[in-house]
C-alpha cells in the first residue's frame, strides 16, 4: 500500500492531505511514500498524523463533500434554513436507513475514516527510529484525541457503536456488534485521560493541547449525563448512561479546564467587538481549526456561503424568525414580534436587543460592508430581484457571525478559524451541571459572567426557571456553533422545539392597493417558510443500510 500525499500548505503545519492507493507504476513519484517510508521518518509520520486533524469539521456539517460544507448543523434544527433542502429528510422526518441522505451516509464514513487512521498511527508510531520520546508521545496524544473526538461524534449521532482499536486487513472478519453507550463513553474518557498526559499545555494555534482534551471531556460528560441517556428514559444499553455521580463528573471536568488558568473571557464594549471574537485567535479559544486564504473548499468559506446575494454571497444558512424571536431586549425581557406591520423602520423593529443579536444576525436595514442590507421587494439588492436572485434568503435574515467584512470573499477564502472549544461553553457546561447538583447560586454566577461580558442584566431565577435560563443562554451564546442540534436532543425538548414550522419575514414596498411598487410603503409580514415534523426516531440518525448488511450491527429504533 502507498500513502499518497497531497500537500496543501495551509499554515506552517496544517492541511496536508494523504490517502492510500495500490502501486500501479514502477517509477516512484516524489509525492508518494510507502508505509515503510512513513514509519521510518518522523517528519513524514508527523505529516500523516497532522492530516488527521481534519476530523474537526469546518463550518459545514462535515468536510466530506461540498454539500456537507455548505450546510451547517443549524440547518437541521431551528437555527437556520437552507435552500438546498438536502437535509429536509431530517427536518421532515422521512430519513431512513435505505435513504439517510448522502450527508449522513458520508458522516458515518467520515468519522470511521479518522478512527482507522488514528489506529494506524498508534500501531506504528513506536517504530519510527529518528524520533525523540517527546515527539512520539505528542503524536500519540494527538491521535488519542482524534479517536476520542470521532467516537464522541459517532455516539452523539448514532448511540453506542463498535469499539475498534486496531486496523483491519482485507481478509479480516468485519462483523461487529455495537458496544454499549456507557462502554463507548468510558473508552472516549480513557483516550482523553491518556492524551492529556501526552500533549503539552501550550502549542501552536490549532494544535491539540491539554486544554483541548479537557474541554472535549467536559462536553462528553455533559452530554452523557443528560436526560436522553438517563435510566428513567431508557434501559437500552445502546443509549443509556447509568453511572452514579454523573453530574458531579461533568462539573469536575469543566472545572479541570477552568483550573488550568489559561483561558479567559474576552471583554467587549460593543456588539462589533463581540463579533470579532470569532474571526481570530484570542485568550478565550481553547481549540480551533485554522484555515489559509489560498486553500480549501466550500466548508472553509463562511463569507461566500452565507452573505446576502447582493454582495455576491449564496445565503445558504439563513437564520429563522423562530430564533430571532428568542433574543432578549437589552433589559432582559423578550419582546413580542408582530405578525405584520406597515411603514415600519426595520431598525426600530429590532432596536435595543441583546448586543449578540447584531453580532450574529443581519436583517433588512442592517449596515453591512458599506451599505444597508436590502432584502425588500421590489428592487432590493439582496432580494430575489437582486443579482443571482436564486440566492435570496428564504427567511429574510442572514448570518453575521463568522463574517469577516475586511476581506473580498470573491477573490479569497479568508482565514477565519472554526472555533471548536472556547471558555464560554465550559462556563455553560459547568452551570448546567451545577444546577443538577443543586448548586443554583454558583450555576447562576457562571451564566451571569457570560451575560455581563456583553452588557446584559444578570439572571436571578431559580428552580425550573433557572434551568430554562441556562438553556436559553446556550442558545444565544453558542448560536451557529454546532451545539443546538445536540442540545435539543439531549434535553429531549426537540419534540416541542423542532415540530414548529420554520418561519421567516418578508419585506415589501406596497402601494395603496397592496401591490408591489418601488415607491410604495415599506411593509413586513411573518410567513411560514417550511413545515418541520418531529419523529422520536430522530433522537438518533439511521446507520446506513449497507453498513448493517455488511457488519450485522443492530439498527437504531424506528429505522
Amino acid at each position: 500500500m502507498r500513502i499518497k500525499k497531497l500537500l496543501y500548505i495551509v499554515s506552517a503545519f496544517f492541511i496536508i492531505f494523504i490517502s492510500c492507493e495500490e502501486k500501479v507504476l514502477d517509477t516512484k513519484p516524489s509525492t508518494e511514500y510507502t508505509d515503510k517510508d512513513v514509519w521510518s521518518d518522523i517528519n513524514l509520520a508527523k505529516l500523516f498524523a497532522l492530516d488527521q486533524y481534519r476530523v474537526l469539521e469546518g463550518f459545514g456539517i462535515s468536510d466530506v463533500n461540498w454539500g456537507a460544507g455548505i450546510m451547517m448543523l443549524g440547518t437541521i434544527c431551528d437555527e437556520t434554513y437552507n435552500k438546498w433542502d438536502i437535509v429536509e429528510c431530517v427536518n421532515q422526518g422521512y430519513i431512513s436507513a435505505e435513504d439517510p441522505g448522502w450527508i449522513f451516509w458520508d458522516l458515518w464514513r467520515h468519522y470511521w475514516w479518522y478512527v482507522r487512521n488514528a489506529n494506524m498511527v498508534l500501531e506504528n508510531i513506536d517504530q519510527v527510529e529518528n524520533a525523540s520520546p517527546d515527539e512520539i508521545n505528542i503524536i500519540k496524544g494527538e491521535m488519542k484525541f482524534v479517536r476520542a473526538y470521532a467516537y464522541f461524534r459517532l455516539i452523539s449521532y448514532y448511540g453506542g457503536v463498535p469499539i475498534i482499536k486496531e486496523t483491519f486487513d482485507l481478509d479480516d472478519d468485519f462483523t461487529r456488534k455495537r458496544n454499549s453507550f456507557k462502554a463507548c463513553v468510558d473508552f472516549i474518557l480513557e483516550d482523553l485521560d491518556d492524551a492529556v498526559n501526552l500533549v503539552p499545555l501550550d502549542a501552536d494555534f490549532g494544535r491539540i493541547t491539554k486544554g483541548a482534551c479537557l474541554a472535549l471531556k467536559s462536553r462528553v460528560l455533559l452530554y452523557a449525563a443528560s436526560k436522553l441517556h438517563d435510566p428513567s428514559v431508557t434501559s437500552d444499553s445502546l443509549f443509556v448512561y447509568d453511572k452514579p455521580n454523573k453530574w458531579q463528573d461533568a462539573a469536575d471536568a469543566a472545572m479541570e479546564v477552568i483550573n488550568l488558568n489559561k483561558y479567559s473571557l474576552v471583554p467587549v464594549n460593543s456588539w462589533k467587538e463581540y463579533q470579532e471574537l470569532f474571526l481570530s485567535n484570542n485568550e478565550e479559544v481553547i481549540l480551533a481549526r485554522p484555515f489559509h486564504p489560498e486553500y480549501g473548499y466550500f466548508e472553509y468559506r463562511p463569507d461566500l456561503l452565507n452573505s446576502p446575494n447582493g454582495y455576491g454571497g449564496w445565503a445558504c444558512n439563513t437564520p429563522t424568525q423562530n430564533i430571532v424571536n428568542d433574543y432578549e431586549l437589552i433589559d432582559g425581557t423578550i419582546p413580542e414580534f408582530p405578525d405584520s406591520g406597515k411603514g415600519v423602520d426595520p431598525d426600530s423593529l429590532y432596536a435595543n436587543r441583546d448586543p449578540r443579536f447584531y453580532a450574529n444576525i443581519l436583517y433588512n436595514g442592517s449596515e453591512f460592508r458599506g451599505r444597508k442590507v436590502e432584502g425588500f421587494l421590489p428592487g432590493g439588492k439582496d432580494s430575489k430581484d437582486g443579482p443571482a436572485g436564486w440566492n435570496w434568503s428564504r427567511t429574510g435574515y442572514w448570518m453575521r457571525k463568522f463574517m469577516d467584512e475586511s476581506i473580498d470573499f470573491s477573490s479569497t477564502r479568508g482565514n477565519t478559524p472554526r472555533i471548536h472549544f472556547r471558555l464560554a461553553e465550559i462556563y455553560l457546561n459547568l452551570a448546567e451541571a451545577l444546577y443538577h447538583l443543586g448548586e443554583e447560586g454558583e450555576a447562576r454566577e457562571y451564566v451571569n459572567m457570560i451575560r455581563r461580558r456583553v452588557g446584559m442584566p444578570e439572571i436571578s431565577s431559580s428552580g425550573p426557571e433557572l434551568l430554562d435560563a441556562i438553556r436559553h443562554e446556550r442558545e444565544i451564546e453558542l448560536m451557529f456553533e454546532g451545539h443546538r442540534f445536540f442540545d435539543l436532543r439531549r434535553w429531549m425538548t426537540a419534540p416541542e422545539e423542532l415540530s414548529e414550522p420554520c418561519y421567516g419575514v418578508v419585506w415589501e414596498k406596497l402601494d395603496e392597493n397592496g401591490n408591489l411598487s418601488e415607491s410604495g410603503t415599506l411593509c413586513f409580514r411573518v410567513y411560514k417558510v417550511a413545515d418541520r415534523l418531529w419523529d422520536d426516531k430522530l433522537y438518533y440518525m439511521p446507520i446506513p443500510f449497507e453498513e448493517i448488511a455488511k457488519t450485522g450491527m443492530r439498527q437504531n429504533p424506528g429505522y
